[in-house]
């Protein structure tokens, strides 16, 4: 009976240490699956890039406004992710909206129509789940960087350095492709000055999962923006314009940008517009309420300031106001519905003038980069009105210029900045002189196309009561 006995405590204790390595085993399969230790890549060359870098010999004239995978990612990160001017990790001019630590490697897993890649079906991590959300299974991935004794983390953002196909590098054993500088590794400014990097360096990195990347202020902010490709339609410097906001709105003019406004402009007139070629855009007032608009209930007496001088029934705005904002993203908004190409928010210089707010340069450039960025997520062109002391830190955010009598004023040099960067300069002059004087008008015309801006004489009241063109 003893024998029995013991007999059976040997069978269960059998059993117990049966299904405890069972249970290990398992657990260890689990634990090696879900975290993946990848190749290290040692001693790749590396540079470093920033979101807005300008078209230069630096970088094969190749300008970081878009990415591979964001046709806006200037518009996403916030702005120009400037490598000079800094505040810690960060640009000085704003918090970046996405992550400052980012990176670029020389493969794409799309190919130029934006279509996957067979081969990318190879990499690790595939999923179609996530192809599906995230429109690439490599844009945001997280990598580990390795300087010495530093250690840093960051995002993929980017492709090159002058490279989308290397394949054998990237997720291979093979050196980098690259025939022009032979490096294998682009990184941010933040990355570069969390590792002390030289312009050029050398570094190791390795791809990890994001359970493995620590604290630290690579997680501070972190990218989470889908692939986003968007067709915006294309300006030049020679790009013609017209621009009438009141009356029967003259339809048959050759210019190829017509500026209309938001509210008064029927969407059948901005679709027969567009079936004719033309670029509509559509203007509404961004600093000032208006009492006569079909929105004006929406303001409360808080957000409202001074009159304008000689515009009854107009009012500057609170331009720091979250309401004021708001409004203003749902004005963006009607603009799209309506299939307005772009916008023209006036009345974006209120710092500059007596509002009844104390707001600063610093109000009006916040300001005025929200207008931008918001424009462009949905997919609009957006010009800077007037705001002439702003350009240098406003012309990456728009896509054109608008001003009012720069020649009257002797104003038109303060616009370079947008030449310089192929972006239109609109022109409008109201004085009479150039109506009754051919002269005069024959000089203002030779003037605008020695400086290539596109100037137009109308009548103040914008009405298309009187139009002459120096380029129609």
């Amino acid at each position: 009976m003893k024998l029995k006995k013991y007999y059976w405590i040997f069978i269960f204790l059998a059993v117990i240490i049966l299904c405890s390595c069972l249970n290990s085993r398992n657990n260890l399969a689990s634990n090696s699956s879900s975290k993946v230790v990848y190749p290290i890549h040692h001693h790749i060359k590396v540079t470093w890039f920033y979101v807005g870098e300008r078209a230069s010999e630096n970088n094969s004239y190749i300008p970081n406004v878009a990415s591979a995978w964001d046709d806006i990612w200037l518009w996403h990160y916030g702005g120009v992710d400037s490598p000079y001017n800094r505040t810690g990790y960060y640009p000085a001019k704003f918090i970046p909206a996405e992550n400052p630590f980012y990176f670029a490697l020389p493969f794409n897993d799309l190919d130029e129509s934006g279509h996957f890649k067979p081969i990318a079906k190879n990499i690790p991590w595939y999923s179609e789940e996530l192809l599906k959300k995230n429109g690439s299974i490599l844009k945001n991935r997280w990598i580990k960087i390795i300087k010495g004794d530093k250690v840093a983390y960051a995002q993929w953002e980017d492709v090159g350095p002058f490279g989308e196909d290397d394949y054998e590098y990237v997720f291979g054993n093979a050196s980098p492709s690259n025939p022009i500088n032979g490096a294998g590794l682009d990184v941010s400014p933040a990355v570069r000055d969390y590792l002390g990097l030289k312009d050029v360096d050398y570094v190791d990195w390795q791809f990890v999962d994001f359970d493995q990347v620590p604290p630290g202020p690579w997680k501070q902010i972190i990218t989470t923006t889908p692939v986003t490709f968007m067709d915006f339609p294309k300006l030049s410097l020679n790009t013609t314009w017209y621009y009438q906001l009141q009356g029967t709105l003259n339809l048959n003019l050759p210019a190829k940008v017509y500026d209309v406004d938001l509210f008064d402009t029927s969407v059948e007139e901005i679709q027969q517009l567009k079936k004719e070629g033309k670029i509509v855009i559509c203007y509404f007032s961004a600093g000032t309420f208006e009492n006569w608009r079909p929105d004006a209930d929406k303001f409360t007496k808080d957000v409202i300031g001074n009159p304008l001088t000689d515009w009854e029934g107009e009012y500057w705005l609170d331009i720091r106001s979250s309401l004021v904002r708001k409004i203003m993203k749902e004005r963006l908004e009607l603009a799209k519905n309506k299939g307005c190409d772009g916008v023209e928010p006036d009345n974006v210089d209120a710092y500059l003038h007596n509002t009844g707010f104390n707001l600063t340069y610093k109000d009006q450039f916040d300001y005025n980069r929200f207008l931008a960025i918001e424009a462009k997520k949905l997919g609009l062109l957006v010009g800077l009105k007037n705001d002439l002391e702003q350009i240098k830190d406003l012309v990456d955010y728009f896509d054109f210029a608008i001003n009012e009598q720069c020649h009257q004023y002797h104003e038109c040099d303060k616009l370079k900045p947008f030449i310089e960067e192929d972006k239109p300069v609109f022109n409008v002059e109201y004085d009479k002189i150039y109506v009754n004087n051919q002269t005069a008008f024959k000089q203002l015309c030779n003037q605008s196309k020695e400086e290539n801006i596109r100037t137009i004489v109308l009548s103040p009241l914008l009405d298309g009561s009187i139009i002459k063109s120096c380029d129609w």
